[in-house]
């Protein structure tokens, strides 16, 4: 229940950290790439830092798993938004696709550096959880930006992604190492 909660504030305060800046901006532009690196860091500081186990190398895992928790965000950006729809002619799809991508960077960052033993089962969840809300942020770029619905969207797609990927990655790991 905690790796839920804690992933639900991360979804909530990565929603804000992307979007809250677009509202107080006045006249200067506030680009994705400069945002979306935020989510990354937030997932990793409430999810996959708590995780690791004390040892003599913990700050060395940190900064790895900071490292590709912001790399795995900013990756799913770049693919979901710029690089697969100019082949896929969909962002639903495109950005499902990247959603999985960045659930299964996070699941090697995890299984590698925290360390997890991470089976078939709970990586193919977290693949589908990650394409599920990857698909939501999908549905989400084609409304207007700052519309109700895109929001709301923005916001689903956040929350959705953060706690599936969390629970499906790193709770039932967490439950079997105790």
């Amino acid at each position: 229940m905690r790796v839920f909660l804690l992933a639900v504030f991360s979804g909530f305060l990565s929603y804000l950290s992307v979007s809250f800046p677009r509202f107080v901006s006045t006249g200067r532009s506030v680009s994705d790439d400069d945002l979306f690196i935020l989510p990354g860091v937030l997932f990793c500081l409430f999810i996959l830092l708590p995780q690791v186990q004390k040892t003599r190398y913990r700050v060395i895992r940190w900064i790895g798993l900071m490292v590709f928790s912001v790399a795995a965000w900013y990756a799913a950006v770049m693919v979901g938004f710029k690089v697969l729809p100019l082949t896929l002619q969909s962002s639903v799809l495109s950005c499902g696709v990247s959603g999985s991508v960045g659930a299964i960077v996070l699941a090697m960052a995890g299984r590698y550096l925290v360390p997890l033993e991470i089976d078939l089962s709970s990586l193919l969840k977290g693949v589908l959880a990650g394409f599920l809300g990857g698909c939501i942020f999908g549905l989400a770029i084609v409304q207007p930006r700052a519309s109700l619905a895109g929001e709301v969207l923005y916001l689903t797609g956040f929350l959705f992604w953060q706690s599936s990927v969390a629970m499906s990655l790193f709770y039932v790991q967490k439950q079997e190492v105790t």
